[in-house]
Order: C-alpha cells, then structure tokens, then sequence
C-alpha cells in the first residue's frame, strides 16, 4: 500500500487558468513519495475539468462549498495521510528538488514541527528574490513573525502534532490566515526551520489577494489586529511592535490605492511601533505622494 511522506495540499478557487502549471511543478518532482489533494472551494470555472486531464493516481480532486484558504487548507489536512503536509497555492510552482531538499533536511533536523524553504518571484517572466533571501538558515520564530510574515504559506508542517493550531477559518481574516498561523504556532517557543535554498516561485500576477483588493485587504488586517490581540500572548513591547507592522501595511495599500488621507492615519497608528527611521520615511512618503516620490526617481 502506498505510504506518501508528504501531503501537498493545493486549495484552489477559480484558478483553472494556473492550476495546470502547478500540477505539473509537482509531478516533476525527484522525490515521489507524496500525495496531492486539490481542494476546490466552489470554483465556478474549469478548475475541475483541467484537474480531471491529470491522471496520476497520487492526484485527488476535492470539491467543497466555499470557505476561503484558511478552511480549504483544513480541510486538506484532515484528510492528509502523509508524515509531514505542504501547503502549496494553486497558482504556485515547484521546482523539481523542493520535496527532495525538505526530506533530506527533516532527517537530519530529527523531524521538526515546522520547516519551510525559500522562494522567489515571477512578475511577467521577471524573477526577483523574496524578502527570505538575506535571511540566514535556522530558525524562525515568534519574534521574526512580529515583524511581519516573509513565509506567505510557503511551509511545511509534521502532521501529528498535538500542539498545532490549525488556520483560522473566518473568512474575514482571508489574505491573512497565514501570518496567523504562524504568529499562534510559533508564540509559544515553536520554530520554523528555514532551509536556505531557493526552491519554489510565486507566481506575482495581478489576481493574486495581496494585489487584487487593496482596499479588502486594508479591512482583514485591521480586523486581525483585533485578532492578534485576542488569541496571542503578547508583552507590550511586541504588542506595540505587531501592530505597527499591520498598520505600516494598512498605509502601504492605502497609499498604493493612492487614499493619502487614509495613508495617513494608518501611518501615523504604525509608527509608534516602527523603529524611528522606517516611521519617518513612511510618513514622509505619504505626506510626498506617489506622484512626487516618481518625479524624484526620475
């Protein structure tokens, strides 16, 4: 009977124009002892008729009712059958050693909880590193994720794990379920083991959630401060830290929607929580605008 070591969970939602790519990133891996479960969350495209062109039998298609990332992602787990479960976005490739980097490095880290590898960025063709690529191998923990989430949900996790919180499902929180993850399962002295390789690419097309809504994006992260504030055990030093982080990002869209008033008053919440450099370099942008900061770049 086939044993799968790994579990790639891909949650998809009208994605039927990327899905494809994806698929095939994970069929050419060199490691093959995985499983893969799509789950479709109520895509009202072709997702399901490009996912039935592949024939693999480590291929499952799972169809649900619409419940954003954080419940698909849930849902795959339950019915993960492997050792240790990837989390993979249906618009994501592989490169062909990830699994096999991730196995090699689970053996000789005696099977950790958590481990993640690096990634890059495809914009049109353009690739461009994340902001993983100056940060040295080891481990990842609360603190790093304070400062923000560079992992996105490029991470890997041992399945039988009594400690693990799962992704919240609220769908008010979409777009941000991740970095909620792993602020609540790091809070507590857990680790992400980051392997320094690069060995997946993103995908930075204009559809993807923290490009696409700015404005949505802008009301889950004010409600996940909310969130944040509920559901973790934070001093004050951290709490002020945290939501400066969220707030930066509320002003960075907001800025990017070209909403300067709104900008403003995210930035101004953020920098008591940034360090003194970073605050007055977002303020003063703001206050410039994007039409002044693109003159001066010329």
């Amino acid at each position: 009977m086939f044993a799968p070591f790994f579990s790639i969970v891909i949650p998809t939602y009208n994605r039927a124009t990327f899905i494809a790519s994806t698929l095939y990133s994970v069929l050419n891996q060199t490691f093959t002892a995985y499983e893969v479960l799509v789950v479709d969350d109520g895509s009202t495209d072709d997702t399901a008729a490009v996912v039935a062109q592949f024939t693999d039998p480590r291929i499952q298609y799972l169809p649900k009712n619409n419940g954003e990332r954080g419940a698909a992602r849930n849902y795959g787990f339950a019915l993960a059958k492997g050792d240790y479960v990837l989390f993979l976005d249906s618009d994501d490739l592989l490169h062909p050693e990830h699994l096999a980097t991730l196995h090699e490095k689970i053996q000789g880290l005696s099977q950790p909880n958590f481990i993640a590898t690096k990634y890059d960025f495809d914009r049109d063709g353009q690739r461009r590193p994340s902001d993983l690529a100056s940060i040295p191998a080891g481990p990842l923990g609360f603190e790093t994720f304070i400062t923000g989430n560079a992992l996105a949900c490029n991470v890997c996790v041992r399945r039988k794990n009594d400690k693990l919180y799962l992704f919240e499902e609220d769908r008010r929180y979409a777009a941000v379920e991740d970095w909620l993850f792993l602020l609540q399962n790091t809070q507590h002295g857990e680790a992400v083991q980051l392997v320094d390789a690069v060995t997946l690419t993103m995908n930075d097309h204009d559809q993807r959630s923290m490009r696409a809504d700015n404005q949505g994006l802008i009301r889950r992260l004010d409600l996940a401060a909310g969130w944040m504030q509920r559901h973790l055990a934070l001093t004050p030093d951290q709490q002020r830290r945290l939501l400066g982080r969220v707030y930066y990002l509320c002003a960075i869209h907001a800025y990017a929607d070209g909403y300067r008033a709104q900008a403003w008053r995210f930035a101004r919440r953020a920098a008591p929580g940034l360090s003194r450099k970073a605050a007055v370099i977002l303020l003063l942008r703001v206050l410039a605008g994007p039409q002044l900061i693109s003159l001066l770049k010329r």
